[in-house]
């Protein structure tokens, strides 16, 4: 019995805190050990998703607060205007409040960081002096300013967790008496990784968002899931956390759909085996994306038809 196992990945503080310096030290640039004096280490885990996240919930929450009371305080002001200059001031909010955002964008883009500052407080002083599409304009101007930098610190923070993640899993590999091949893609932040062992092989892709598949063949009975713990508590050790995982027991020695297609495409087209997993795995989500594409259109000319 071998299974398939999915998930995506998060760096455990409580349980490897330099994991996480060498991450934000890989993205920023910096000396690991600067890192702790750069970031409140109180939170017990860390993945790039979570921080956008908290960083998006800041902007919807401070946008429609800011919305009030720009309203108080500007009431001939447009809808549209106010939403312009209410998101942009909370995005520059959370910005400040998001340390390890702050951080990165300070690093990063230096100049844009001190220009948005510099352009919102001009847009605050044409406001006051009722210079509405001044004001709008130099809005505007100060969010694509802090929305080229966060996307940077994005790139940056997710390339790090990402070469990381990978490097972790090759390592562990390899100390489990694995020999190891890799693959990385050429456009796009993905790494797949074929490890073999006598007549046993794992197969693990890794996404641009650390998300981690692996797909086991080999085995009998139920001993992939001893080897399969082994992994996951080795990975742990280097301060990888795995959460929202799916598991399917797919019962065939040969391995599941992601290595079955991966041999298949091995032999007729010459791909070495890691270069196949990451042409498995990409052509799957395309497909995922064009069923979804193809879902919503359908359901919106439905909607039309039954209006």
């Amino acid at each position: 019995m071998s299974e398939h196992f999915t998930a995506s990945t998060t760096v455990n503080l409580e349980q490897n805190a330099s994991a996480f310096a060498e991450v934000i030290a890989a993205a920023f640039g910096i000396v690991v050990r600067e890192v702790a004096s750069l970031f409140d280490f109180s939170v017990p885990t860390y993945s790039t998703a979570d921080l956008l996240k908290a960083v998006n919930q800041s902007v919807q929450q401070l946008t429609s607060f800011n919305i009030g009371a720009l309203k108080a305080q500007f009431p001939s002001l447009s809808s549209h205007h106010l939403h312009t200059l209410a998101h942009t001031k909370a995005l520059l909010e959370s910005i400040k409040t998001q340390p390890l955002v702050r951080i990165g964008i300070e690093r990063l883009k230096a100049t844009e960081w001190e220009t948005a500052q510099n352009f919102w407080a001009i847009t605050e002083q044409r406001l006051r002096r009722s210079e509405v599409t001044e004001a709008v304009n130099s809005a505007q101007r100060v969010r694509q300013l802090l929305s080229s930098g966060l996307k940077e610190v994005q790139n940056r923070l997710s390339n790090a967790q990402h070469n990381y993640v990978a490097s972790s899993a090759i390592q562990v590999l390899r100390e489990m008496g694995y020999q190891v091949q890799v693959a990385r893609s050429s456009v796009g932040s993905w790494t797949s990784v074929w490890a073999t062992k006598g007549g046993k092989a794992i197969g693990v892709v890794i996404s641009p968002q650390s998300q981690m598949t692996v797909d086991m063949m080999g085995w009998e009975g139920t001993s992939c899931q001893a080897e399969l713990i082994s992994f996951r508590e080795r990975m742990k050790k280097r301060g990888i956390q795995f959460r929202e995982g799916k598991r399917y027991l797919h019962r065939r020695r040969e391995g599941g759909a992601l290595l079955q297609q991966a041999s298949k495409l091995v032999k007729s087209s010459g791909l070495t085996f890691p270069e196949a997993l990451l042409h498995v795995v990409q052509g799957n989500l395309r497909s995922d994306q064009r069923r979804r594409q193809a879902a919503t259109i359908l359901l919106h000319q439905r909607q039309k038809e039954g209006l």
